[in-house]
Order: structure tokens, then C-alpha cells, then sequence
């Protein structure tokens, strides 16, 4: 189809009355057209918003608008198919209140009042851990019960079995280990648990956060046949000033070990991040330091949930163990989070 000659306006609107959904499609049809729009930082965050907003993975969102240049009309039928056709409506109603600047309803205000009300996840020791090695794990965050659930919506999504190792390598799991798997049921229910969105909302000091819709992954033992894959020690941000305040999450869904392929980080980074860049000799690309030997596996039970400060280089680690690692991904952030979008 050709290409959009005028950008939507934020406030336009189409059948499902979400404002900014019609810009952002707009944006990339222009784009698919090869007609780019300088971003800035307020349209980056709207973008983000809004995805999040409404339970849209970015990757699938982009492929979907890439590989279909669908119709807008198409485009939120998308949208409602991946909401089994019906949308929340206090949802619609917030990213709205968002996009117009306007208060939240009355419905939301007592939800996040509610929130505020519950008990403290995080204690003072667990607030204290965090500020020194700028990771803290959530124990018990889902019930065992509902991670095994989410585990096993994993590997029907593979066509794997947890017992017949054979299985594991058929295939393969997506990018790397990372898996295109994000609207199951379970994963759904554990990005509601008021456990992660307390410990979250204590660590940002609100309880007005928006939760991303983010991926799961599966990690094998290696094997000589499959080497570890990654992601090995990286940052998910900007390393050009300046810095912002900011968190990363996953949930366990098994059992992991140290060895058996755990998250690692380097524990404390987030406090000497900035220094360590400007110590740097000129033209030394950060990215391409080593750290690994500051790196520590993280090891947590199945419906552990570990939150890290994104000034922390982390990654997976390899499988030496003798069954897989498998965790879901899930991030909140507060409307007015801000990132560098000069990207270094």
C-alpha cells in the first residue's frame, strides 16, 4: 500500500479508540515505505507505552507491520486477536489519560491505591542487598505450581519433552535461546502477580507502572554439537550520558543451579558504571570488554523471581547441568522513564 503522505496525530483514533495507535502505525507503514522519521524522546516513549499498554511484544508488533503492511483497520484487528477480541477497557482508559494528558479515572486510582496498600515484599535486608550488589531475588514471587504450569506451556510450545533429552536439539528454539512465545495464559498470570508488581513499585517508589510483554527463553546443556549460545554479558541500554535509573526481570520456571545455565551479572556494576566508562582509554568500545571473571551465576527455584539494575552487565550462563534453564522475562518502569536514545 502506499505510504501515509502526513504522520497521524497522536489524538487520532480508530474502531478500538486508542489514542497514538494510528501515529504508530502510520510510522511504520512510512518506514516499510522507506520514509524515516527523526525519533525523539517523547515519541519513543508513547511507542513504548503503548505496546506495553496493550500486551503487544515489540519484535512481533514490528515483523506483523513489516512483513504485512496491513491497513489500520487490519491492524487493530490484529490487535484484537491477541486479546481473544476484547480489550480492558481501564486500559484503553489509561494510555489514554497518558496520550492526553489527563488525570487517570476514578476505577484506576483505586487499583493503584490498592497496590500501594499491600504489604512490602522487599525488606529492609532485601532493600539493602540491592543497593549494594544491584540485584535481589523475589522468592516465591509465583506459586510452584503456576511455574511448572508456565514451564510446560513452554515445552508444548516447542514440541518438546522434559525427559527425553533427544528432543532438546531437534529444532531450533528461535534467536539463540530466546523464544517467540508471549500470549499463553500463564505467562499472562504471572505478569499479574502482586508479589513482582510490590517488589517492582518498591524499588521505583510507585505503584504506576506499565509491564512489558516480553519474551521466555529455553538453555539446553551444551553439547558438542551445541556450544552455549548467549547472550553473554551485555547491557540492554545506552552507555552515552546520561544515565537513568532503571530495572530488568525474569522468572524462573525450574529449578536452577549455578550450573545449569543461570542468569549471571556482575554484582555492584550499578554503583560504578559512569567511573568505569571514563576510565576507559579513547576509543576502547565498552561493549567489547571482557568481564566474565566478575561475573556470578545467579542460582533460584522454580517461581523465583530475580529484578537487576540495567547498569549491570548480565547474560546467561552456559549449561553444565543436566536439564534445561527456562525463564520468562517480565520488566516495569513508570511513565516518566526516561532513556538515552543516542545509542553507544
Amino acid at each position: 500500500m502506499p505510504s501515509p503522505l502526513v504522520i497521524s496525530r497522536t489524538d487520532e483514533t480508530g474502531e478500538l479508540g486508542v489514542q497514538h495507535l494510528k501515529r504508530y502505525w502510520s510510522q511504520a507503514i512510512a518506514r516499510r515505505n522507506g520514509i524515516f522519521l527523526e525519533q525523539t524522546e517523547r515519541n519513543w516513549r508513547f511507542d513504548n507505552l503503548l505496546l506495553n499498554g496493550l500486551g503487544l511484544p515489540l519484535e512481533e508488533t514490528i515483523q506483523y507491520l513489516g512483513q504485512h503492511a496491513p491497513s489500520f483497520p487490519e491492524f487493530e484487528q490484529w490487535i484484537l486477536r491477541k486479546h481473544n477480541g476484547q480489550l480492558d477497557s481501564l486500559q484503553i482508559d489509561r494510555l489514554n489519560s497518558v496520550f492526553s494528558g489527563q488525570p487517570y479515572p476514578p476505577a484506576l486510582q483505586e487499583s493503584l491505591q490498592k497496590l500501594e496498600q499491600e504489604p512490602d515484599v522487599l525488606n529492609a535486608d532485601d532493600l539493602a542487598f540491592w543497593e549494594e550488589n544491584g540485584y535481589v531475588i523475589i522468592r516465591g514471587a509465583v506459586s510452584r505450581d503456576q511455574a511448572r504450569a508456565t514451564e510446560l506451556a513452554v515445552w508444548e510450545a516447542l514440541d518438546m519433552a522434559p525427559y527425553e533429552s533427544a528432543t532438546w536439539y531437534q529444532r531450533p528454539i528461535g534467536k539463540g535461546i530466546m523464544m517467540e512465545f508471549y500470549h499463553h495464559p500463564t505467562l499472562q498470570a504471572n505478569r499479574q502477580s502482586k508479589r513482582i508488581q510490590k517488589a517492582f513499585s518498591q524499588l521505583w517508589g510507585t505503584a504506576d507502572l506499565w509491564k512489558t510483554t516480553d519474551r521466555t527463553s529455553f538453555n539446553p546443556p551444551e553439547t558438542p554439537f551445541l556450544p552455549f549460545q548467549g547472550p553473554h554479558l551485555h547491557w540492554d541500554m545506552s552507555l552515552e550520558p546520561p544515565f537513568s535509573f532503571g530495572t530488568q526481570g525474569l522468572l524462573y520456571l525450574c529449578d536452577t543451579p549455578a550450573e545449569q545455565g543461570a542468569f549471571c551479572c556482575v554484582p555492584g556494576f550499578h554503583r560504578t558504571l559512569e567511573p568505569w566508562l571514563r576510565s576507559l582509554a579513547p576509543g576502547t568500545d565498552p561493549r567489547r570488554v571482557n568481564l566474565d571473571e566478575q561475573a556470578v551465576p545467579i542460582a533460584a527455584n522454580a517461581g523465583d523471581f530475580v529484578i537487576w539494575h540495567h547498569f549491570l552487565p548480565h547474560g546467561s550462563s552456559p549449561n553444565r547441568g543436566t536439564y534445561p534453564r527456562i525463564v520468562q522475562y517480565l520488566n516495569m518502569y513508570p511513565v516518566e522513564f526516561k532513556e538515552n536514545i543516542a545509542w553507544r
